[in-house]
């Protein structure tokens, strides 16, 4: 007499054939292996994006016109001491911030990129630690030195030879006869410079910029305002016949930074061989801000893409010798935002592989079993 199925066992859609009509074969094992292996590495393929969301990016206008934003910068000079080297930045709105030190500072090294002193330095040659007070009430006393001509109501005394190049420079004048300037003579500023001559000069740090166009210049000699127009003074630091701007950059970057962002000049290597003439190197940025969101965590960054130019320029000829990074920001933010698969679409993800994949292996099985048995006939 016939068994009848139990109350739930009618309603069982996974029939099971007996062992004895079940039929294994050496292609159904191995195909078994190979599904399973599939299987294996899918699943994990498919945890590793449940865990790591690719980012999002959303656009829109970008209303933080006044705010400021920071540009890193880490750069080596293998033949320029750092005592020669200013760096400027200019912006369409009118701030300009010459030969700026603050957050910025200075390495020796020699030819090759090693470091001659670990010490970083907000400057090595023209150093106004020497420098005297004195009285602004009375400026004509003994402790006020001379600006040879270049006192004003701000700088009435030069007590060392940085305070009489400034002194020129807001003036407009080119320093060039430091040879008889007495408190640039007293520190033996001119063999400071021609004892630093085979140096080279790491220059790192931050500047903080507004967010406007315009350009951050490092150039070998003073920027100086004649005639209103920036001109560069560098008759004093021509030691050699030409200035060898053949650099390294570290690392060019703006605002903070997020795992695996992309900055396209970190490493660039541009060597200068021409012993005749200098090179202005200029560095088109087109600077797109950004915002990163991951995990709770949030930065404030900006990416950028690059072109870039290069002149030769001949002494007291056509253009600066230098290295100049010209930007302009996107009016347009783009907002990156990890958001990560619900558990429930990962659990269905996770089904869908493993059912696809037997299901697939089952037909191929089927077919193999099917075409083995027809051949046998």
């Amino acid at each position: 007499m016939q068994k009848q199925p139990a109350k739930f066992e009618r309603f069982d859609i996974f029939q099971r054939p007996k062992n004895e009509n079940r039929i294994q074969t050496p292609t159904g094992g191995f195909i078994s292996v190979v599904a399973l292996c599939i299987i294996i590495i899918l699943v994990i393929s498919e945890f590793s994006i449940y865990l790591e969301a690719p980012p999002i990016p959303e656009l829109y206008v970008d209303t933080s016109t006044g705010e400021k934003f920071q540009m890193n910068l880490d750069i080596l000079f293998h033949h320029l001491p750092c005592g020669f080297l200013s760096v400027n930045a200019l912006d369409k709105t009118g701030n300009h911030q010459l030969d700026i030190h603050h957050d910025l500072y200075t390495t020796r090294i020699d030819k090759y990129g090693s470091p001659i002193s670990e010490e970083a330095v907000r400057e090595v040659v023209g150093r106004d630690d020497q420098s005297v007070d004195f009285d602004l009430a009375n400026p004509f006393t003994t402790d006020c030195g001379n600006c040879y001509g270049a006192e004003s109501e701000t700088r009435p005394c030069c007590n060392t030879c940085s305070d009489v190049q400034a002194a020129y420079n807001a003036k407009g004048w080119a320093f060039n006869d430091a040879h008889k300037v007495i408190q640039c003579v007293q520190e033996g500023f001119i063999d400071d410079l021609r004892s630093h001559k085979d140096e080279g000069c790491r220059v790192h740090g931050f500047l903080r910029l507004n967010r406007v166009a315009g350009n951050i210049n490092i150039v070998p000699g003073k920027l100086i305002l004649q005639n209103s127009r920036y001109v560069v003074d560098s008759d004093l630091y021509q030691i050699d016949d030409i200035f060898n701007l053949t650099h390294k950059i570290n690392h060019v970057s703006f605002g903070d930074e997020y795992s695996g962002m992309i900055n396209p000049l970190d490493g660039v290597m541009k060597n200068w061989e021409d012993k005749h003439t200098s090179a202005m190197y200029q560095y088109n940025l087109q600077i797109v801000p950004t915002v990163y969101k991951s995990w709770g965590l949030r930065a404030n960054t900006n990416q950028y893409a690059v072109t870039e130019s290069l002149q030769k320029v001949e002494i007291h000829g056509v253009g600066v010798p230098g290295l100049f990074f010209v930007y302009e920001l996107s009016p347009i933010i783009v907002d990156y935002s990890e958001s990560s698969q619900s558990f429930p679409h990962f659990l269905t993800n996770l089904c869908a592989i493993i059912g696809g994949v037997y299901t697939v292996a089952s037909w191929i099985d089927l077919c193999l079993y099917k075409y083995t048995q027809w051949s046998k006939q």
